[in-house]
């Protein structure tokens, strides 16, 4: 998203080079007092004319090193506020916490944007592609299997949305290979095909599926925006 803004912001003329800088907390502090202000000085200086995006802000609230890079970021926000753009993300929370550890932070960060979680439907829809851009299909049955395992994650703060869909990918790909351990000349299909028993570990997977809950159908209407921690933009 910051990336986006990034080349909105450059086609609209607001921002000279429309350029991404990503950084966190480790490539703004330093190890010493005294060196974290020149140390994000420096990072503020490779993004001027385009976005520098801070991801899990909330980490520089941790200690004085971190105080430091907030104070030092809040300075050149105010000097360069005309050729910098700054995003910030992080979980709701924590992002809250880190708003409030400088009085100047909240006033210089206008837009809140909060994406809310993928639907059951919408991480099926992810995990089928990232199955396909590894060279693995899965089947119907076991994309069924997939929205019923998302379906029983609890969606607390923590959740993963796409980094849990790729982590349940990752297992299955392991159960899989373990699956065709035995297979001396696998068919094609069977190297490729993603099955029910993939997603679920043991023997009682079948059981164990058939315990959780079915999908909850997706609401009509266009997808809402990806859901990824809620993003603090400071306006050009």
């Amino acid at each position: 998203m910051a990336r986006l803004v990034a080349g909105i912001y450059r086609a609209l003329g607001l921002l000279e080079k429309g350029h991404l800088v990503e950084v966190d907390r480790s490539e703004l502090v330093a190890g010493y007092l005294g060196q974290t202000a020149v140390k994000t000085s420096e990072v503020v200086a490779t993004a001027l004319g385009g976005v520098l995006f801070v991801d899990e802000a909330y980490g520089l609230a941790e200690d004085q090193y971190g105080a430091e890079a907030i104070t030092t970021l809040v300075k050149d926000m105010e000097d360069h506020r005309d050729e910098l753009v700054v995003v910030v993300a992080g979980y709701p929370g924590p992002m809250g916490e880190f708003l409030a550890t400088n009085p100047g932070l909240e006033s210089r960060f206008s837009t809140t944007i909060t994406f809310e979680d993928y639907t059951d439907g919408e991480l099926r829809d992810i995990f089928a592609g990232m199955a396909r851009r590894a060279d693995f299909e899965a089947t119907p049955q076991a994309l069924s299997s997939f929205e019923r395992l998302a379906a029983a994650q609890p969606r607390t703060e923590g959740f993963g949305n796409a980094r849990w869909a790729r982590n349940v990918l990752d297992a299955a790909v392991a159960r899989h290979a373990w699956r065709l351990r035995d297979t001396a000349e696998p068919t094609v299909d069977e190297l490729r095909l993603l099955l029910p028993a993939d997603l679920v570990d043991g023997e009682d997977a079948p059981a164990l599926l058939a315990t959780l809950d079915p999908p909850t159908p997706d609401p009509p209407g266009p997808a809402e925006p990806p859901a990824a921690p809620p993003t603090v933009e400071e306006n050009a």
